[in-house]
């Protein structure tokens, strides 16, 4: 059974569920996930875990992430992107001197609104499926962090500014580009949205969905594999033997004092022949595992 992670170019005019449901039906993987879901008119990073590696979505969920975007001035949709109804208009087209002016006031700390046509879940269901049903209602707002926002172009004529933002796991783009409309009292949509990188997964080395799914056979999709241990190289490893190996895939607790010492690790993976087969956490010596990966058998 193969096990990693696919650094997978998502195109636009797709589902990211829609994307991995072709490559476990191509594949016939057990299991597959992804970090951080993207709109199906955005395109760009969507890292992808394999089979085992779907245990370990949670530890790199929260990494930075950049995206390119282009805002149309003077509309606003239902869905703050081209897919909605214009539902608002404007006049009024920010220059890009006003601009400059406003954007400070989004890097830090900022409060957002998810937008409504989105996959946040409201008492189980995906708020998208609600506000298709004409169902009125408004998301809490979160708290996301902005490193840096950047305009890369404006255009008067059309209309259209480009932006470059870094920004935390969970920021809604969509919502961005609208709050800087209501900053600069006038309306925004986006236009075209596409994530650059997510933590260590870049567009540079990122492989198209059709690459992927032309591939003929499974040796060919698993010289696209990112190995688990590599994707999770923030998190402090240490090696096991045998014996202990065999104590871990039981689920029971085992001794690392002479390997480590006292140490303490709220997060730390087991190695053993340089792959990673389970998650846990360290305290006074005793290594307690929490996720066990089935991949030495």
């Amino acid at each position: 059974m193969i096990n990693g992670w696919i650094n997978l170019y998502k195109p636009s005019g797709y589902s990211s569920t829609y994307c991995l449901n072709l490559l476990k039906k191509k594949y016939k993987l057990n299991k597959i996930g992804h970090l951080g879901t993207l709109d199906p008119m955005a395109q760009g990073v969507l890292p992808v875990a394999i089979n085992e590696a779907t245990k370990t979505v949670r530890l790199i969920n929260k990494s930075k992430k950049t995206y390119l975007f282009e805002v149309e001035w003077g509309k606003q949709t239902s869905t703050l992107d081209t897919e909605g109804d214009v539902i608002n208009e404007s006049d009024y087209i920010p220059t890009i001197n006003e601009i400059k002016n406003i954007k400070k006031n989004f890097v830090g700390d900022i409060d957002q609104t998810p937008p409504v046509f989105s996959a946040k879940k409201i008492n189980g269901k995906r708020a998208y499926e609600l506000a298709r049903t004409g169902l009125k209602f408004q998301l809490k707002k979160v708290k996301k962090k902005k490193y840096g926002l950047r305009i890369l172009d404006h255009n008067k004529v059309s209309k259209k500014t480009t932006f470059l933002v870094i920004c935390s796991s969970g920021t809604y783009v969509r919502s961005l580009a609208n709050d800087l409309a209501i900053r600069l009292n006038t309306y925004s949509h986006c236009t075209k949205i596409v994530r650059l990188r997510d933590g260590i997964f870049s567009k540079k080395n990122s492989y198209s969905l059709k690459n992927l799914i032309n591939n003929n056979n499974i040796e060919d999709f698993e010289k696209y594999l990112l190995d688990i241990k590599s994707v999770l190289y923030h998190i402090p490893t240490i090696k096991i033997n045998d014996k202990k190996l065999k104590l871990i895939k039981n689920g029971m607790k085992v001794s690392m004092l002479e390997e480590i010492g006292s140490k303490e690790y709220k997060e730390i993976l087991a190695d053993y022949h340089q792959n990673v087969v389970a998650l846990g956490s360290m305290k006074d010596g005793i290594f307690y595992p929490k996720r066990i990966l089935n991949i030495n058998d």
